[in-house]
């Protein structure tokens, strides 16, 4: 497989998204083997929120409830409690976090050419908004997978009961509006030979040439 920087000399960037649990990091990990750029926008959020940093002590101004652990670094876990029972709360986490993360994405993207991946698991929720503050895509890939493994793999991998996996799926847009936005669907309830024949057809089709 060609790298990324061979499809073309403009910049074309591709947004992956998907409900929690649907495998949205396989994918991606896949590309970044093939030397494609994979921006993950979580991970820009985790950076922006080290202990000390601007956009930190916004999110502990913000919330009455403490989201700090004694050395300062961010409660992840009891933030995530609080805004997956509350969708004001979620708003208000939004609309400190999504500016700083698509200024830095942007910043990111300056003066580069290929393609591009941005993984964002709460695209199609706020792809108003991200538009607005300069991030559009040119396509968006879902990852998608049937309801009981998704719940199945959230349980395993935050280590909660079927009812918090439920509540975390259901704070989502149901899959099936994702499902009707999105330029490319990948199944992903099966192995992950099934997952990656289908990546290697949509860069196929991409590129316009055999993978």
């Amino acid at each position: 497989m060609l790298k990324q920087e061979t499809i073309g000399m403009s910049l074309n960037k591709i947004g992956i998204t998907g409900t929690i649990g649907s495998g949205k990091s396989v994918l991606s990990a896949y590309l970044l083997g093939w030397d494609y750029m994979v921006i993950d926008a979580d991970e820009v959020g985790r950076y922006l929120v080290e202990p000390g940093s601007e956009l930190l002590n916004k999110i502990d101004e913000a919330f009455a409830e403490t989201v700090l652990e004694e050395d300062g670094s961010l409660n992840r876990e009891k933030l995530g409690e609080i805004i997956f029972a509350d969708e004001k709360k979620r708003e208000k986490l939004n609309s400190i976090m999504h500016p700083a993360i698509v200024k830095s994405i942007l910043q990111m993207l300056d003066d580069r050419k290929g393609t591009i991946f941005i993984e964002m698991p709460l695209l199609f929720e706020n792809r108003k908004a991200l538009e607005e503050e300069g991030l559009r895509f040119d396509e968006v890939w879902l990852v998608d997978a049937d309801p009981d493994v998704r719940i199945k793999r959230l349980m395993a991998r935050d280590k909660i009961d079927e009812a918090y996996a439920k509540q975390k799926i259901a704070s989502q847009m149901p899959a099936e509006e994702k499902r009707a936005l999105a330029d490319k669907i990948f199944e992903n309830s099966g192995d992950l030979m099934a997952l990656y024949a289908q990546v290697d057809k949509a860069l196929e089709e991409l590129r316009g040439e055999e993978v």
